[in-house]
């Protein structure tokens, strides 16, 4: 089976007045159809930066070598009048923050229509507000939230919007950078349940970038972790819990909140006053 997405020796460079600045180092990890892929890290470790790239969305920085094939096809190679057919049809990007990425002055339903109207999809009027009212069904919104402005909705369903945004055209890519990052809790499994149901209807493949392991653990099925713009460490997620193999994994997994932490900060001081001579 062909794989969706296939990066090869991604690098990706940035100018800066004191020189080059290297962002993402030698990156390599492919997709296969249907797929969820864990990209994990601290902030600045280049995982937001790689699908950027594949988005041709850099600001300042550029692929200085590497390869980005979407469904055996060069990413760097397809015209620009073309690829912004691509976005959204074949690949599209779930945002991090929903409220910026949102037109404030423009209904919701409005907002989805001009995405159909960009890609050449028409609709009688009625037939525009019936489909765009099915498509927020999928999400878990009401047809009726098409008529109201970014405002008026609550995070998680403004999130879902930007969701339903992704799916409108049946991509067989879904990025999504840090979807639930400015939610409470409940709300980010609401969110990503959401997610995975409309990507497993769609069967598309799935990179979800974030920094919480807790969230991957039970999203994903296979996991990358990046540091300092690597990727160091990557396999099915059970194993890389179950044995990981570089010590920035071993970290993240250890700084997961346990019911076991107050035992193991007593021991730990404990062996402190041990240490002193306490």
């Amino acid at each position: 089976m062909n794989p969706v997405l296939d990066i090869r020796n991604l690098t990706i460079e940035y100018d800066t007045p004191t020189g080059v600045f290297t962002a993402v180092r030698n990156v390599s990890f492919s997709l296969a159809p249907g797929e969820r892929f864990g990209l994990v890290g601290e902030s600045g470790s280049g995982k937001s930066t790689t699908i950027l790239a594949l988005m041709r969305m850099l600001r300042g920085g550029r692929v200085a070598s590497g390869d980005l094939l979407l469904n055996g096809r060069d990413v760097s190679a397809i015209p620009e009048r073309e690829f912004r057919t691509v976005r959204f049809a074949q690949m599209s990007l779930v945002p991090q923050g929903a409220m910026s990425s949102l037109n404030p002055v423009l209904r919701i339903g409005r907002q989805i229509g001009d995405l159909f109207d960009d890609h050449g999809v028409r609709h009688g009027r009625d037939e525009r507000r019936r489909a765009i009212g099915s498509l927020l069904q999928r999400v878990g919104l009401p047809p009726e939230a098409q008529d109201r402005f970014p405002h008026e909705l609550s995070g998680g369903m403004k999130q879902r919007v930007c969701i339903a945004m992704s799916i409108a055209l049946g991509p067989s890519l879904i990025l999504a950078d840090e979807p639930t990052s400015a939610l409470d809790v409940m709300v980010q499994k609401q969110v990503l349940a959401t997610l995975g149901r409309v990507q497993k209807d769609l069967g598309a493949a799935i990179v979800l970038i974030g920094h919480d392991m807790a969230l991957m653990a039970h999203f994903v099925d296979r996991i990358g972790v990046m540091y300092r713009g690597e990727l160091v460490e990557m396999g099915p997620v059970r194993e890389v819990f179950a044995s990981p193999k570089h010590d920035y994994t071993r970290m993240l997994i250890e700084s997961l909140p346990s019911f076991d932490a107050p035992r193991a900060l007593r021991r730990a001081a404990q062996g402190a006053t041990f240490a002193r001579g306490g």
